[in-house]
């Protein structure tokens, strides 16, 4: 039986901190990070993320407040999307799939190393156009309300990145949270600890 424990954190924003609340798994770990925003603000993000192993540095979520008011969700996760898909983003793949405990980093993976170089140069040029690998923007519901989402899939040779953007408000903040990860699997293990956010 999968030992359940509930994480609570106070998320710093513009206006009076609430308990923000997600499920987390056994298997998982997590750390809060105090980040400065674009507007100058001091907020503290939450990071989700598998124990340390194999390729768990792909996999993760990670959800900040934001300072500013969104009129047009939709619209912000599309610009969100195609700026993620930055340089540092991609090196950060690239890093972890070449790193010396890789799998990948064996002679026999060669091949299958070079198709993911070609892979990642590909990604290099996504962040022209990447919302053609992105399923249609839906509107979902967790136990606090209403959020706006935006998943796509990039292949990437014979693999793939997942990426989920969400957004949602509560209480008159705006909550950002990304899912990351290259197994599907795993996807779904991230999904559902991020539709266990509510407020205590």
């Amino acid at each position: 039986m999968r030992h359940m424990f509930w994480l609570a954190l106070i998320l710093f924003a513009a206006t009076p901190a609430a308990g923000q609340t997600f499920k987390i798994p056994e298997g998982f770990q997590h750390e809060v990070v105090r980040e400065t925003d674009a507007a100058g603000e001091h907020i503290a993000v939450l990071r989700v993320m598998p124990e340390p192993g194999a390729f768990s540095q792909l996999s993760s979520i990670e959800m900040r407040p934001l300072s500013e008011n969104i009129a047009y969700p939709a619209d912000w996760l599309d610009g969100r999307m195609t700026a993620f898909l930055n340089d540092t983003e991609v090196a950060d793949v690239e890093s972890v799939l070449n790193a010396p405990d890789s799998p990948l980093a064996d002679p026999a993976f060669e091949p299958l190393t070079e198709i993911l170089q070609a892979a990642m140069d590909h990604l290099h040029r996504l962040g022209q156009a990447p919302l053609k690998y992105c399923d249609v923007q839906r509107r979902g519901e967790n136990a606090v309300g209403v959020y706006d989402e935006l998943a796509c899939r990039f292949t990437i040779g014979p693999l793939g990145w997942y990426l989920v953007l969400r957004l949602q408000e509560l209480d008159g903040v705006w909550y950002y949270t990304r899912i990351a990860t290259m197994n599907k699997k795993r996807l779904r293990h991230l999904v559902a600890i991020a539709n266990s956010f509510h407020v205590e």
